[in-house]
């Protein structure tokens, strides 16, 4: 792919800023755009046009990318007849970095393909730090040329790409799979901190010996360092994760399979977004297992 191709990217949050910022690092041209102002001023002193709507944003791009919330986030950029997917040349792709239904991501590609636009389904993972570090990993679903030539694009902003699949939403339904894993895991994790409490072993010392053993998991060495500090400053606030298990729940309910880990999980989440957890990393679930527990889930004095 030509490195000065124009990009056209939706959606300057806790991901986007930095994806952005490596995109442009990278050489690449990029237009910008955000429903909430007042996000894009670092970028445009990187470099970074700053557009006013969403067919701003695309009208001279080849590629236009979503890095957006929910499906309602997707329909207000992308769809209508001020939309991106109206706003694109034929020929040119969208690519979706965002975790959406099925559903949603079966609408967008129709609409793309009625509009002679190439459509690929790449949402990501690797939590802010990642996107800042140009550290992504991307789940990919699209056909194989058009992942191909994007392969750089996606280097630019990441490590790893996995072609999950060519059927639109294979790179969804991956997503699904692994924020259910990421959840279910975590909340192990913070379980066994909560019994070694009540039981008098101190948490880093159970810290420690999940780091030398099989208990070691990815997303408890990354989150284990914050939950002792009592960091909850969100890397992937909560709701988002909330909405992700949701949306593996449905499709495992359409599948016929049950899921009862992950669905006990759901309603710890359910729960702390009633409390009002939302906004705060995912780690914040912590909060409801330190009170159920009684015990505190960071290093104590020992004296």
């Amino acid at each position: 792919m030509d490195r000065l191709r124009q990009i056209g990217f939706l959606g300057l949050g806790t991901m986007g800023q930095g994806m952005v910022a490596n995109l442009l690092a990278a050489g690449y041209d990029v237009c910008g755009y955000n429903r909430t102002p007042g996000r894009a001023s670092a970028l445009v002193a990187a470099g970074m046009l700053e557009a006013r709507a969403p067919q701003d944003c695309v009208e001279r791009a080849d590629i236009a990318i979503l890095c957006v919330a929910d499906d309602s986030a997707v329909r207000a950029v992308a769809l209508g007849p001020e939309g991106v997917v109206a706003s694109l040349a034929a020929g040119s792709v969208l690519v979706d970095t965002g975790t959406t239904s099925l559903a949603m991501t079966t609408e967008l590609a129709d609409a793309c393909s009625d509009r002679g636009v190439r459509f690929v389904d790449a949402p990501i993972t690797g939590s802010k730090l990642g996107a800042q570090r140009g550290a992504l990993t991307f789940m990919v679903g699209g056909a194989v040329p058009d992942v191909e030539q994007l392969h750089p694009l996606f280097q630019a902003m990441g490590r790893h790409v996995v072609h999950v699949g060519e059927a639109v939403g294979a790179g969804q339904s991956a997503k699904y799979c692994l924020n259910m894993t990421q959840s279910v895991v975590l909340q192990g994790v913070l379980e066994g901190y909560a019994l070694a409490g009540r039981l008098g072993v101190r948490v880093e010392k159970l810290a420690e010996i999940f780091e030398n053993s099989a208990g070691k998991t990815g997303v408890g060495s990354f989150k284990t360092p914050y939950l002792f500090n009592g960091d909850f400053t969100p890397h992937f606030r909560l709701a988002l994760m909330h909405k992700d298990l949701h949306l593996a729940l449905a499709e495992a309910h359409r599948a016929g399979i049950p899921l009862p880990a992950a669905s006990a999980t759901c309603h710890i989440y359910d729960q702390s977004v009633a409390e009002g957890l939302g906004d705060e990393d995912f780690l914040a679930v912590a909060k409801l297992v330190e009170r159920w527990a009684g015990v505190q889930l960071r290093p104590c004095d020992p004296s």
